[in-house]
């Protein structure tokens, strides 16, 4: 099995616990309002997935871009944590986006090191 194939099935396997966890803890909590930081952290993110598809990224630094990056997809990580018994659908999208965006910088890393 190729290494893409293995990517795509540890995605498929995220997508199916997440959509697990929301069916089961969707009877039990009530939603709030999302946090600002909770949209905030999700509305960088995408904005981060658009400019890496883009390839408008290209043109900046590549140090500055890999801290801002890591920081983004920390930050969506703990945002999502912390922020889960408020709103269950915007931490399950940042912890999502962020292991996406994760996924997306190793495999940027594995091929530019070949």
């Amino acid at each position: 099995m190729s290494f893409t194939g293995l990517i795509m099935l540890l995605v498929l396997f995220l997508i199916l616990f997440f959509i697990v966890v929301g069916v089961f803890s969707r009877g039990r909590n009530t939603q709030n309002k999302p946090s600002l930081w909770g949209v905030g952290v999700l509305l960088l993110q995408l904005l981060l997935t658009v400019l890496f598809f883009t390839e408008i990224t290209a043109k900046f630094n590549e140090l500055l871009f890999d801290i801002l990056w890591w920081t983004i997809v920390v930050s969506g990580l703990i945002v999502g944590i912390r922020k889960f018994k408020n709103n269950v659908i915007v931490s399950m999208l940042n912890i999502f986006i962020s292991l996406i965006l994760a996924i997306f910088m190793l495999l940027l890393l594995f091929i530019t090191s070949m």
